[in-house]
């Protein structure tokens, strides 16, 4: 009976798992997926008025579309051109855009609305495509064209978003104070196109447009200009396209013939304008900041390298006694816009609050340079760290030492000065504790050695030694044996490295053409700086002046990829220059040798430079 029962179960449990899957595969049948993805971009149904519409009075322009659409980025995108002082408002409408037209129409011109792809759909952000809405205050619609590209002019890689102006006027100061006649929008190849034009001589821009006035703003924006005017032309071409055309089929072979089509169009142009973008080296010189960055510090940037003639002076209505003149240790940078100003006398540092007396140059935007004094105060507190009293007491206790850091981190390269770089200004009588010895066989014995100060870095020295190529070497300082001007004293340091060989090397023999001039041949680490919209920085490795056809050789170089450019150097100062609008001086043409120079441990590469080539070359970006 028990027996009969189980299978009796069993069997229903079957049946009920038999069940449970029809269901759940009929769930499944049944369950809606969402159907394809909407890839379809948005369409213009309808304009009111008609797009091409001549003596055009209306206030407003709506466009409708066949679904409902979003506005990306819409106030970067739009272009209306000719330009005016208050650009149109461009509103959203469900399945329709609305553009309300500005009252300061110029009679018998032609406009244009270029949308770029700033219209796209409500599901999937599909992009309509490159939309112009066109319309004429007169009875003729002009049709003329311009094109070309912008670049970076040290770079040469393309620019997006750039202003691109035309003027009909002459004179300098005409994109400093007026608007253009007409504008347009780089895209991301850094390519323009200006269209519906009239008939006229232009002279063409390129206009970073940082404050969005659509003027040039001289060392704070970009900018590029062409030194000749530009007529633009329409004229009649050709178009020869082959296509492949089945002839005939023989036994089962299909034999194909070419067929030559010719298609005759009107061609707009010049449609290969170039247009270099700089940046104006700053001339305008004034104090950008100024803080107590530490207690015993006192840190001051300018606008530009140069002789600024900072003076400082302690003033304090509570000093009992006036402070020393040499009260500070004055650090400065290479090109003297950075200074940094160490605090001797304790009995100034020690204070919260200093009272300054700043003296300098400065200069206005007309280059008067005048003599400015201000008083101002610098407030430095200790900040009280959070914790328990115990935790408070262990880090009070906890001695702060003088930072030490060599420049080796792992071997020396060869040809390179090993140097110390300490975090404070030290006393530089405590340095005879610093030991350098040599590793014969197996026990490392003094050797000698010069110290020697930068004149560039007052907080760095350098150990010359007679470094032997793959020598090994061991640096040591006692603690407390080396002192900064403040009392605080190093921690002990021990550094072993050894002096790379001639092998762990590469060379590049560069074999250069069409040299006609003083030119600086530079060399640099290919995957130095990243790249954003044209702009990018340079690590330059070895940089090399020739003035001649011949060969240069760069040598002792880690194994890895570089570059190699020229600076065409036109005015013979040994250094790149950017240009400047106003004294009608455009930046010196730099030359990049096409593609990189994959150097292997040693291992000889000769490569030939043409430097006298075409300096009108656009480098495009790679896609990662």
């Amino acid at each position: 009976m028990n027996r009969i029962v189980r299978d009796i179960f069993r069997l229903n449990g079957l049946w009920a798992v038999v069940v449970a899957a029809c269901v759940y595969s009929c769930a499944n049948r049944g369950y809606p997926e969402g159907g394809p993805k909407d890839e379809t971009p948005p369409h213009v149904v309808e304009e009111r008025p008609l797009s091409f519409t001549t003596n055009f009075t209306e206030k407003r322009v709506n466009i409708y579309f066949d679904e409902f659409v979003q506005l990306n980025d819409i106030n970067n995108k739009f272009i209306f051109s000719p330009p005016v002082e208050k650009d149109p408002r461009v509103t959203l409408k469900g399945k329709y855009v609305q553009v309300a037209i500005p009252d300061s129409l110029r009679e018998n011109t032609t406009y244009s609305m270029d949308f770029a792809d700033a219209i796209v759909d409500n599901n999937e952000s599909n992009p309509l495509g490159f939309y112009r809405y066109v319309f004429s205050t007169g009875s003729v619609i002009d049709t003329l064209e311009l094109g070309g590209t912008v670049v970076n002019a040290e770079s040469y890689e393309p620019v997006m978003g750039v202003l691109v102006a035309l003027y009909e006027q002459e004179g300098d100061s005409i994109p400093l104070k007026h608007l253009p006649d007409y504008i347009a929008r780089t895209d991301s190849s850094g390519n323009f196109r200006l269209t519906n034009l009239r008939e006229a001589r232009y002279r063409v821009m390129a206009i970073e447009d940082a404050n969005r006035d659509k003027k040039y703003t001289p060392e704070s924006e970009m900018f590029a200009w062409m030194d000749t005017a530009v007529l633009p032309i329409v004229e009649p071409a050709t178009r020869v396209d082959t296509f492949r055309l089945i002839d005939r089929i023989v036994q089962s072979d299909t034999i194909w013939r070419d067929s030559i089509v010719r298609t005759d169009y009107l061609a707009y142009g010049p449609s290969d304008l170039y247009l270099r973008l700089f940046l104006e080296k700053l001339t305008q010189l004034y104090l950008v900041e100024d803080e107590r960055k530490e207690r015993e510090q006192l840190h001051f940037i300018f606008s530009i390298p140069g002789d600024n003639e900072l003076e400082l002076t302690l003033w304090d209505t509570l000093a009992t006694e006036p402070l020393p003149e040499d009260w500070y240790f004055k650090e400065h940078s290479v090109g003297n816009d950075t200074l940094t100003y160490w605090i001797k006398d304790s009995t100034a540092y020690k204070r919260d609050t200093l009272n300054v007396i700043l003296s300098y140059l400065r200069s206005d935007s007309t280059g008067q340079w005048t003599r400015v004094a201000d008083t101002t105060r610098y407030t430095f507190r200790t900040k009280e760290k959070k914790g328990n009293a115990k935790r408070k007491e262990d880090e009070q206790q906890k001695v702060e030492f003088l930072e030490v850091k060599p420049s080796i981190s792992g071997d020396l390269d060869l040809g390179a000065r090993l140097y110390l770089e300490f975090g404070r200004p030290i006393d530089k009588t405590t340095l005879d504790s610093i030991r350098l010895s040599e590793k014969v066989d197996t026990v490392y014995q003094p050797i000698p050695f010069e110290v020697a100060d930068d004149p560039r870095r007052v907080r760095r020295i350098y150990l010359d030694a007679a470094w032997k190529p793959g020598g090994e070497y061991q640096l040591e300082i006692d603690s407390a044996t080396i002192y900064d001007i403040y009392g605080r004293f190093n921690d002990k340091l021990e550094k072993k490295f050894k002096v790379r060989t001639e092998e762990y090397y590469g060379k590049i023999i560069l074999l250069l053409h069409g040299v006609t001039g003083q030119t600086i041949v530079q060399l640099y680490k290919a995957d130095s700086g990243k790249s954003e919209n044209g702009k990018r920085t340079y690590n330059i490795v070895q940089s090399k002046t020739i003035a001649q056809d011949g060969e240069l050789v760069f040598d002792l170089l880690p194994e890895g990829k570089y570059g190699v450019r020229a600076i065409l150097d036109a005015n013979g100062n040994g250094k790149w220059d950017t240009g400047l609008y106003l004294k009608h001086q455009q930046p010196e043409v730099i030359v990049y040798m096409r593609g990189e120079i994959d150097v292997k441990q040693n291992f000889d590469i000769e490569q030939d430079f043409e430097v006298g080539g075409n300096h009108d070359v656009v480098i495009k970006k790679e896609k990662k």
